[in-house]
């Protein structure tokens, strides 16, 4: 029996005496419940409801008008290469086993016998459709991985966030066969998420279309809950309502997670789709995976505006002492831009500092002494202070900047003073 939480198995039964069709199903729905049977008395009906609807399994008999077990088989294998297909038959022989053996049958079993022949069809259907599943799974994960590191390869190109966006929303409908996905940008001013790029969408939406960010969309709930947040049935859902974006296009069920970090929230990627679906707990990791590329795109591109609204903010500084230098520096005690005529006194380059920590650049012993310095000044307490290396004397002041993203950053004017102090 199944248990309540235990996935569905549809089952396609094909037989052209009806009678024994629809006893065969009762029979196997008997024995588990999570069976869901269709039963046509043709194979032509068979592959009719196959290109109408996804099945599990096939359970076909052999001895068929018009086209008989193994005929049937060869044309689903045509379409289905991988679809679990059961021969279930009165008419036995070597012959028909090893010709659906060399057709691709999954599993060949004749029906003389009670009722202990559909306990063991039935246990047959649930090994071939778990296994099916698993390999399938397998599959999936596989292209999900190299899709996600085909994206992170993309973005390392230097792409640009726009096509980035389009090449990670194309990546998750493929990579979890969803019609529509979505890639939404957070504005606080309007407390809206912007539809900034997606696929499946009707025309004219994207890059108009906003979805409120409270309760009243998936999205808004997402980026509250920063969690992923996965819709099975949205005609049901009770923790947020179903936004006119998702409603007008027919999505029942789908996936959305936060892009950026939970303190500080760029926005939303979703993926949707019209029919009833379980997400699994890979199909989360991937969308989540995806998102993460976004988010350290976004940020490397906001730390190159931030660097080239730093060098803009401080060239005037960098004119006022043409004999200092100034370094600007991040958190981790990182140089970010170092300029100045002093440092060739030092028998120093940009190259040499800019990307690498103090300690990785200056001896111990000036680390020790200027950590505490520049450290206070991220805090917001500017420093002055004399420091004497290799004989000569600089000025120094440290002093925090302000960043249009609130991060911390520091910078240190450096001067040569030693004009001041007599020659020993």
């Amino acid at each position: 029996m199944e248990g309540p939480d235990s996935p569905r198995i549809s089952v396609l039964h094909v037989d052209d005496e009806p009678g024994l069709a629809e006893t065969a199903a009762g029979f196997l729905r008997h024995e588990n419940e999570g069976f869901s049977v269709a039963t046509v008395t043709s194979a032509s009906e068979g592959l009719e409801r196959l290109a109408e609807a996804a099945f599990d399994c096939v359970v076909s008999d052999y001895n068929m008008p018009e086209m008989n077990g193994i005929e049937f088989l060869r044309a689903v294998r045509a379409t289905y290469p991988e679809l679990p297909f059961v021969l279930f038959t009165g008419k036995g022989s070597e012959d028909i086993a090893s010709d659906a053996i060399s057709a691709g049958v999954s599993d060949y079993l004749q029906k003389r016998g009670g009722a202990e022949r559909y306990t063991l069809l039935a246990n047959r259907i649930e090994n071939l459709v778990a296994q099916h599943r698993a390999e399938e799974g397998l599959r999936t994960r596989v292209r999900q991985q190299a899709a996600v590191a085909d994206l992170g390869q993309y973005a390392l190109r230097g792409c640009g966030l726009d096509a980035l966006f389009e090449r990670a929303v194309e990546s998750v409908s493929e990579g979890l066969d969803t019609e529509y996905s979505k890639v939404l940008e957070y504005r606080p001013t309007s407390d809206d998420l912007l539809l900034r790029t997606g696929v499946g969408w009707q025309p004219g939406l994207v890059g108009e279309a906003a979805v409120g960010a409270g309760d009243e969309s998936q999205a808004g709930y997402t980026l509250k809950t920063a969690e992923p947040v996965v819709v099975e049935d949205l005609r049901t859902e009770t923790r947020f309502s179903g936004p006119p974006l998702l409603v007008d296009h027919d999505v029942v069920s789908g996936i959305s997670v936060i892009i950026g970090t939970p303190e500080d929230p760029w926005g939303v990627l979703g993926t949707h789709t019209t029919a009833q679906r379980r997400f699994t707990e890979d199909d989360i990791t991937f969308v989540r995976s995806v998102a993460n590329v976004l988010t350290d795109a976004i940020e490397r591109e906001q730390l190159e505006q931030d660097l080239q609204q730093a060098e803009q903010r401080y060239r005037t500084l960098l004119e006022n002492f043409p004999a200092g230098s100034v370094f600007m520096y991040d958190d981790e005690l990182r140089y970010l831009i170092a300029r100045g005529e002093q440092l060739s006194v030092l028998g120093l380059t940009p190259a040499d500092i800019e990307g690498k920590t103090m300690d990785e650049v200056f001896p111990p012993d000036v680390v020790t002494e200027q950590t505490p310095r520049y450290r206070a000044a991220l805090e917001g307490e500017e420093q002055v202070w004399i420091q004497q290396y290799e004989g000569t004397y600089y000025r120094l002041h440290a002093l925090p900047v302000e960043t249009d993203n609130e991060k911390h950053v520091g910078m240190v004017v450096s001067q040569d003073i030693s004009d001041l102090y007599p020659a020993e």
